[in-house]
Order: structure tokens, then sequence, then C-alpha cells
């Protein structure tokens, strides 16, 4: 069966970067990039959606899906900022619209810290300047935690949904068509997530770190002038309503949707989320 994008790879900054290009290169840019633990092809659903009127670019980073796992000290924001730029001038990219969910919204407030000017539009999922500590610790908790290999697939399944309990809402196809993305079988039958484990060193948890990240991200935010979207999903523990309404006091003219039943963080496929996009893009 073919598919409406192009899987490729790109070096920079000393390892390979994987790529979906969903085609359509003549329209406006829109990069799309990945929570901490998932990978490119988490925005299939939207690409979709949104491949006829942009040039969607859905990327891995290190350590995740098809990228080159890295060495463990260059899994930090620093590094993560560097290889967006890098991508972006392999692809001679100068302004675009942005999408990021959680680690991914975090990058982009990054790269707004210093180049606002490069965002034509920042879609911001389940994240902001600030993050709950529960929601970070239980991030830790998790990936730290998370079995080297697994006997089967369904017992990947039955972890995911231990942390994603809403993912037992979806049908059996829908669930195993996300999941596919997720795991790598091994060469003696068992399998194991798609990234790195060592993709956990490069959270911040010092409390001057995390202020001084906070401070820079806020910094970031609040240097957007362009439209700005915020979808959360309403069972978050990362993303408290205090922040919430802060970033619309920073920026009165972002638009926010929740997501029912769902925490941190929405696949974007839910009708709520969807329909917000829609809009968003037209």
């Amino acid at each position: 069966m073919t598919t409406p994008y192009t899987s490729e790879h790109v070096t920079l900054n000393g390892f390979k970067m994987h790529f979906l290009d969903w085609g359509n290169a003549e329209a406006p840019p829109l990069l799309m990039v990945h929570g901490l633990t998932r990978q490119a092809h988490a925005f299939d659903g939207t690409a979709e959606r949104l491949r006829e009127r942009y040039h969607c670019l859905v990327i891995d980073m290190r350590g995740r899906g098809e990228s080159d796992w890295t060495p463990p000290e260059t899994y930090n924001y620093t590094q993560y900022v560097a290889d967006v730029l890098a991508f972006l001038e392999t692809r001679g990219l100068k302004q675009l619209h942005y999408a990021g969910t959680s680690m991914g919204g975090h990058i982009g407030m990054y790269l707004a810290e210093k180049q606002p000017e490069m965002f034509l539009s920042f879609l911001i999922n389940d994240i902001g300047p600030e993050s709950a500590a529960a929601g970070g610790e239980r991030i830790q908790k998790h990936v730290a935690g998370t079995p080297a290999v697994f006997d089967s697939v369904d017992d990947c399944v039955e972890r995911e949904m231990e942390r994603f309990h809403w993912l037992r809402s979806l049908p059996k196809a829908q669930l195993e068509s996300v999941m596919q993305w997720h795991m790598r079988k091994n060469d003696d039958g068992t399998w194991r997530y798609h990234y790195d484990p060592e993709i956990i060193r490069g959270r911040i948890t010092g409390p001057e770190q995390r202020q001084a990240a906070q401070q820079q991200m806020w910094r970031g935010f609040k240097n957007l002038a362009c439209p700005i979207l915020l979808v959360r999903g309403q069972e978050t523990d990362l993303l408290e309503m205090s922040c919430v309404d802060a970033m619309q006091a920073a920026q009165p003219g972002m638009a926010l949707v929740h997501v029912p039943g769902v925490g941190h963080a929405p696949s974007l496929n839910e009708y709520p989320a969807v329909q917000a996009i829609k809009k968003f893009y037209e």
C-alpha cells in the first residue's frame, strides 16, 4: 500500500535524523515535533488532514523513532534546539508554521526566545513554560522504570494503557495502528519501545535549572507574534490551569481548546482537537 508521505533521513550534527515529508512542497511549511517518548508518526492524523494546504514535515528527534541513538549527554534541550535549526537549514526554511507536543512545545518556546520571527503560527499541545511537578515525576518514573524488553506486543500495549488509561476507549484496530510505531521487534523475538531509554537523562530536575528554563521559555512564549493555539487534555497532570491562565494573560489572542477525558497528551485526533485545528489552520 502506498503512503502519502516519504520516509527520509538527513545527516546533521553528527547523527542521522529521520523525518516524514508529506509532500506539497510549494505550500507553506509546517514543522511538527513530538513529545519525549513519541515519534514522527504521532502526527499522522494531523498531517493527513493538513497536507493539502501545508507542506508537513515531521521529525524524529535524536534517540527516537528511526533517528540515530546518540550519547546520553546529547539528550538535552540545547542539543534539540540545535538539531531543529540544523534541520531547517537543510530544508532552506527561515519561516514556518510550528506544532509541538509536550517536549516539542518546549523546543518551540526555546526557539522563539531567540528567533520569534521564524514562526508564522504556533500550535502547542498540552504543555506550557511551566510544568506541574506531579506530571514530571510521573514521566520520570515511567521512562526510568520501563523494561528493556517485552515478551509480546500485548505486554507493551498493556503498559501503555496503564500509563494512558484513555487508550482503552479506542477500537482495537486503531490502538494497534498507533502502537505499531511505538514498538520494535528484537532479533530474539522480544519487543522494545522505539526510543533510547537514556533520553530521560536530559530532563531538567534541579530547582535552579528548572527556574532558569521556565524563565527562558516564558520569554520565548511572550515573544511570539503569530497566531497561537493551545490544546489541553482536560485530565492532564502536566499543564495546570494556573499556567494556562498566565499564558492567556501573556497572549490574549491565544486560542484554547480542552479535550475531555484525556490526560497528557492529546493525540490531536480527538474531535474537539480536530475541529480546533481545522479552524486554526483555515
